[in-house]
């Protein structure tokens, strides 16, 4: 019997188009307070989220940020992961920022190596984005990111579990994706036990009225979980139990991604 774990990713929707993170970050506070992941991994954590009450609040529930190393010049982590200190111990970490194209140098990895307190099992796990462009050259990039990815993938010892979570902006059935089957990287999606609201994760823009300082969430998505774009993958010994799309109001004024959850065992 494996020990599980509970992983969270969520692209947080960077505010750069006239889209405030209050009160975005006290509603996000409330999906990660009621999940309780064992470790989150967060996108497009631009500046003003770093400032916003998002970091003291995981603080108060116990999650402590992996904190990388940065290369110089990069003065901000936008794809940073959290963990939670009773549950886990950070082992070692570390920070790739992708080459190509990258838009604010936001696309990029954070890795950790972390240890089960209790069991003592070791996995892997890193948050992650890609690039975004939806044409020729954003799909050679994305191709890019999955080969720097999937090499990742292969620093940490043989037989580590392996899970990263983030914004690949394309689809299981992307030429990106090959590139990782390759390495024996699969999608979460695929091999969970058990679905729950299984939807596609992206959908339109939350919309904010400035005048009233209030927020419209999205419409719910109708299409299918295979044209998702968030994703949470793994490779070597681990099983998915669940995987979960959270798409309520909320997560629909959050961002224009749902978080995606996932349980696993992890060998």
């Amino acid at each position: 019997m494996g020990s599980k774990i509970k992983l969270m990713t969520s692209n947080v929707w960077a505010d750069v188009f006239v889209n405030p993170v209050h009160p975005r970050d006290k509603l996000l506070c409330e999906l990660v307070r009621e999940e309780l992941p064992d470790v989150l991994f967060l996108q497009e954590m631009h500046p003003n989220w770093h400032k916003s009450d998002l970091k003291p609040v995981l603080a108060a529930l116990g999650y402590a940020e992996s904190l990388p190393g940065l290369p110089e010049g990069q003065p901000l982590n936008y794809t940073p992961l959290f963990y939670k200190k009773s549950r886990l111990k950070e082992i070692s970490n570390g920070f790739l920022l992708y080459d190509g194209p990258n838009d604010y140098s936001s696309k990029s990895v954070s890795y950790a190596l972390f240890e089960l307190r209790r069991s003592k099992k070791r996995f892997a796990a890193c948050s992650t984005h890609m690039y975004f462009a939806q044409n020729e050259e954003g799909e050679k990039a994305r191709i890019s990111n999955a080969k720097q990815l999937a090499d990742i993938s292969g620093k940490f010892p043989p037989g580590t579990p392996f899970f990263c979570g983030g914004d690949f902006n394309c689809d299981v059935k992307s030429l990106p994706f090959a590139v990782l089957d390759q390495s024996s990287i699969r999608c979460a999606s695929l091999f969970a036990k058990k679905k729950i609201n299984f939807i596609r994760t992206h959908h339109k823009n939350p919309v904010y009225d400035v005048e009233a300082q209030k927020y419209t969430p999205a419409p719910l998505s109708q299409r299918p979980n295979d044209e998702s774009i968030d994703h949470i993958v793994f490779k070597g010994p681990a099983r998915i139990l669940t995987y979960k799309v959270i798409s309520d109001e909320r997560a629909r004024i959050v961002s224009d991604h749902c978080p995606v959850v996932i349980e696993a065992a992890v060998e």
